[in-house]
């Protein structure tokens, strides 16, 4: 009714998610210029004689002559503002998100023993943060085109402050899609060639992240000293992947050099390598993988008829070898992934993703799987012997 009072309502405190602050480097910067002095040399006096009420102000805004009251709203707003830029002045150029507020977003892409690995260590390089509260959203598509599109608008909208994708075709998704929410993406070997940073040292966009540049050069020469007469190589990879497109590249090159042949045979997916493999039986003394991911995740189907053939299987990863190539130059993706929750670290912290150089880790040598060489009948020089990481 008209002139009723209103009975006294609570006061609701709404709970506010804190953002991340921008770092004081990216604001404009703010001159102060004194006022000019009169002739006698001296500075003009502000808005009268200090300390009393009712000082006359002088200025553009004000009237000359009109008392202004400072008012308690006004003073508390004075007191907001200096409390506001005494904290930008203590920031230093911070910009960090506290980690309890935190959400990381992670596309696996796919299933295999190098992401398992990865994302093992990218959990134990950020136990400290969990532990504070940082929250992990783990996500697995399965190497499925319209799951990842679906995963891509879930994590945009879905309060993520850092998206971290697996691989380069998942990485190159996310970055498609989103140019405001920072990615560090995990083992991409090409980021450059995939158009992910524009260099390895100045990503220069939202992305960075941890490259495992593998160079597939060290396999070819493996295979020439284990294979004497070696005359063909097959190459399977997933034709327009970045990665693979690149490592394929670089396998030809260096086939040609030493005057070796080689056969082609792409895939699209990971359901055709089978067929792929098979195109391959009576062609090849020895197949090549360029690492990209789609292959890796299916290395299953192309060594069950490389073991039936007797073909000799080099490249790839670790898991790769586990599943039965005899050779491959190789990281330890925890290693890869215990760098990639570092790099997220940094970026929680206030770091420029476009600032943030890529970081490539230092591969360690061969992992070596000698019980499948034997089986082929191939005998392994000791310097081959020495360089392996890792023997199966």
């Amino acid at each position: 009714m008209p002139g009723a009072r209103r009975p006294h309502q609570p006061v609701v405190q709404r709970q506010r998610r804190r953002l991340p602050r921008r770092p004081v480097r990216d604001l404009p910067a703010v001159r102060l210029r004194a006022p000019p002095r009169r002739p006698d040399g001296r500075r003009p006096r502000r808005g009268g004689r200090p300390g009393r009420r009712g000082a006359r102000l002088s200025g553009p805004h004000h009237h000359q002559g009109v008392p202004v009251k400072r008012t308690a709203l006004t003073l508390a707003a004075s007191a907001l503002a200096c409390t506001a830029l005494a904290a930008c002045g203590e920031d230093g150029g911070g910009g960090a998100t506290d980690v309890a507020d935190a959400k990381v977003c992670v596309d696996q892409y796919a299933t295999a023993t190098v992401i398992d690995d990865l994302l093992s260590g990218m959990k134990s390089g950020l136990k400290e943060a969990t532990d504070d509260g940082l929250k992990l959203d783990i996500q697995n598509p399965n190497a499925d085109a319209a799951t990842e599109q679906t995963l891509a608008q879930k994590f945009i909208s879905g309060d993520c402050d850092v998206i971290v994708p697996v691989g380069t075709s998942a990485s190159q998704l996310m970055a498609t899609a989103t140019r405001d929410i920072p990615i560090v993406f995990a083992a991409s070997s090409t980021p450059v060639e995939a158009k992910l940073v524009k260099s390895m040292d100045a990503p220069g966009g939202n992305v960075t992240g941890v490259a495992d540049v593998i160079d597939p050069v060290p396999d070819i020469d493996a295979m020439t000293k284990l294979i004497p007469g070696l005359a063909k190589v097959g190459l399977i990879w997933k034709l327009g992947d970045p990665a693979g497109d690149a490592q394929a590249d670089k396998v030809r090159q260096h086939l040609d050099e030493l005057g070796i042949g080689y056969v082609e045979a792409t895939i699209s997916n990971g359901s055709d390598i089978t067929q792929a493999a098979q195109s391959l039986v009576g062609k090849v003394d020895a197949i090549e993988i360029p690492g990209d991911t789609t292959t890796i995740s299916a290395v299953e189907g192309l060594m069950k008829v490389a073991d039936d053939a007797k073909i000799p299987v080099y490249g790839g990863t670790s898991e790769a070898v586990e599943a039965g190539a005899v050779i491959s130059s190789s990281y330890d993706y925890k290693v890869v992934g215990e760098a990639v929750a570092k790099v997220v670290l940094e970026v929680l912290d206030g770091a420029d993703p476009a600032k943030t150089a890529v970081v490539v880790p230092e591969t360690g040598g061969f992992d070596l799987n000698l019980t499948k060489l034997k089986e082929l009948g191939i005998d392994v020089p000791a310097e081959i012997r020495d360089a392996a990481l890792t023997t199966h």
